[in-house]
């Protein structure tokens, strides 16, 4: 069997997030989080232990794998797209070397302190002893048993939800999600208002086409400024569509391509 371990941060961070469907072990996890009870030494009590005891090594191991991954991907989307870069390339040198030394951790810790905030690397940390406990339960299963094997996965769930969890909200939105839906929005707002324009370089236009593009924009302004006016359009605002309506026609891929140019004569003479 390949090393699930190893195998887990060759997944690059995700390019967007969609909230997936709770497995059942998430499911029994909320039922009785970890964070809320002390890691005793009667693991066989925990519901997480009675679920992950039922399988075979290789199923329970992956499910706290694919756990510990999901709360990884969901942790990378509070990072830039630069320090995604930079946590990926540190990760797979650090994975590079099996086993590793007290001075390996030390590297890797200060690696992350020159971009990443105390509670984050802290929240990371969580991460990987959490990918390490399905390294070990699955290298020493045989020489240990199943139910240590078990109990080292639990131990590994334990600490996946230990300390800030904000990091971890499937709900909350990251900066450039939010971003991302405003620049929708205004989109969505300004889309009258393009069609609106449209129509008047259309109806507008000389038969032969516009002599230029300022010259479309001098005959529709005042038109666009009437409609924003008399519908109470607040976007775009009538104090910044002069420079709006410019720039709609010069590069917006609706207006734009309504503003026909009319075309030069052919100079047919000889010289």
């Amino acid at each position: 069997m390949h090393n699930p371990l190893d195998i887990s941060f060759r997944v690059k961070f995700p390019s967007g997030w969609s909230a997936t469907p709770k497995s059942k072990l998430e499911l029994i996890i909320e039922q009785s989080p970890p964070k809320e009870k002390p890691f005793l030494a009667n693991t066989e009590d925990y519901p997480e232990y009675k679920h992950l005891i039922s399988l075979d090594i290789e199923d329970a191991a992956k499910q706290v794998l694919d756990l510990a991954s999901k709360r990884y991907m969901m942790f990378c989307r509070t990072l830039s797209l630069e320090n995604n870069t930079k946590l990926v390339k540190i990760l797979e040198e650090y994975m590079e070397t099996l086993p590793r030394s007290k001075k390996d951790k030390e590297n890797l810790k200060n690696k992350l302190t020159k971009f990443l905030g105390k509670e984050k690397i802290a929240a990371f940390q969580h991460i990987k002893d959490a990918y390490s406990s399905v390294h070990l339960a699955i290298a020493n299963h045989q020489e240990l048993g199943m139910n240590t094997a078990i109990k080292i996965l639990c131990c590994g769930i334990y600490v996946l939800y230990l300390g800030d969890q904000r990091f971890f909200n499937e709900n909350t939105k990251t900066r450039s999600e939010v971003a991302a839906e405003g620049g929708l929005a205004r989109k969505e707002h300004y889309l009258p208002t393009k069609q609106k324009s449209c129509a008047l370089l259309k109806t507008l236009a000389p038969q032969e086409g516009w002599t230029q593009e300022l010259d479309a924009y001098n005959a529709i302004l005042p038109e666009i400024k009437k409609y924003l006016a008399e519908n109470n359009i607040r976007r775009p605002t009538l104090t910044s569509i002069e420079k709006t309506l410019r720039r709609w026609i010069k590069s917006d891929p609706i207006v734009s391509a309504a503003v026909r140019i009319a075309q030069s004569p052919v100079d047919n003479s000889s010289d």
